[in-house]
């Protein structure tokens, strides 16, 4: 039998400690076992990537920046072309920007003024390489202009006045305009994320995407997941407002389609069985193994993980 094991970070452990600890529960039955890492944007993807043995290739900046208040709406994202061009540009590296949230909204005009003038987009103003975004799952599918954008989400959430939003929606849409040919580019999903850095990612010729789904991609997860008997997923609460979060939903949409078993392992739930089957998973058993509060907690994963694992094994 072959198990695949794709679950999220515990508080105190990383995906790839909490998923080696539930693989050996299958492994000690005589399963063939894989593990692959899971992390979000800002929230494990890091530590994730640096676990993931297909990531050799890639490099990441994950910048810091202060909050700017109010002044986000001014506020300039040149700063972050500083740290990409400080990125190696070599034949078959990755370059992977993780950026859960940003303090500019300027449609990542900054960054892209700043790498035009120091020289570092080819001819036909494209990154010379593989480039990636990698944000939140709700930032990935956030718009830039229009009613679904970012100035009128966030404008209307701070009260602003109508004039204004209209005023800062328009200088985006000529800006998308200026970047690309086209003043409606800034209503693709995702062209939102990070203040409108994906605006700008997409016009070099980039990718906006998830943590959870650019390690899915890099480890070759679909050919894993169609070879597998069962995919094992968790978290540390299952419930029905987030049904795991970022990580349990790409594993959910990736066996989907191949007809593969998913079951969930999670230190708690508080979703019903008819709740589980709507959202696609077959069981979830969570884990009777008391507090976890770092590593020396691995072993009693696994061995409260057996039951699962012999009732989930043929």
């Amino acid at each position: 039998m072959r198990v695949l094991v794709v679950t999220d970070a515990w508080s105190c452990l990383s995906s790839r400690q909490v998923g080696t600890a539930l693989g050996r529960a299958w492994a000690g039955l005589g399963d063939e076992v894989a593990v692959i890492p899971m992390g979000k944007a800002g929230d494990g993807f890091q530590r994730a990537l640096a676990d993931l043995p297909e990531a050799g290739r890639v490099d990441l900046i994950a910048p810091e920046f202060p909050a700017a208040g109010e002044d986000q709406w001014s506020a300039d994202s040149a700063p972050l072309g500083h740290r990409l061009a400080e990125l190696p540009v070599e034949p078959g590296r990755h370059q992977v920007i993780e950026l859960a949230e940003a303090p500019w909204r300027d449609g990542g005009r900054g960054m892209i003024a700043y790498l035009r003038g120091h020289g570092h987009l080819l001819g036909a103003g494209r990154w010379p390489g593989p480039l990636t975004l990698v944000t939140t799952s709700d930032q990935a599918c956030l718009e830039l202009t229009g009613l679904r954008g970012v100035v009128s989400v966030e404008g209307r959430a701070e009260g602003m006045d109508p004039a204004r939003m209209l005023s800062l929606d328009q200088d985006l849409c000529d800006w998308a305009r200026e970047l690309t040919g086209d003043a409606d580019a800034g209503a693709a999903p995702g062209t939102g994320a990070a203040g409108g850095i994906g605006l700008a990612i997409s016009a070099l010729g980039g990718r906006i995407t998830t943590g959870p789904r650019l390690l899915l991609d890099l480890a070759g997860a679909r050919r894993s997941a169609a070879e597998a008997d069962l995919v094992v997923t968790g978290c540390e609460e299952l419930n029905f407002g987030t049904l795991g979060g970022e990580v349990v939903a790409e594993v959910l949409e990736l066996a989907e389609p191949l007809g593969v078993p998913v079951i969930a392992v999670p230190l708690a739930s508080e979703v019903s069985a008819r709740e589980l089957r709507q959202a696609g998973l077959e069981a979830a058993t969570p884990l009777d193994c008391g507090p976890v509060t770092g590593p020396q907690g691995l072993p009693a994963i696994t061995a409260a993980a057996g039951p699962v694992a012999r009732t989930w094994h043929w």
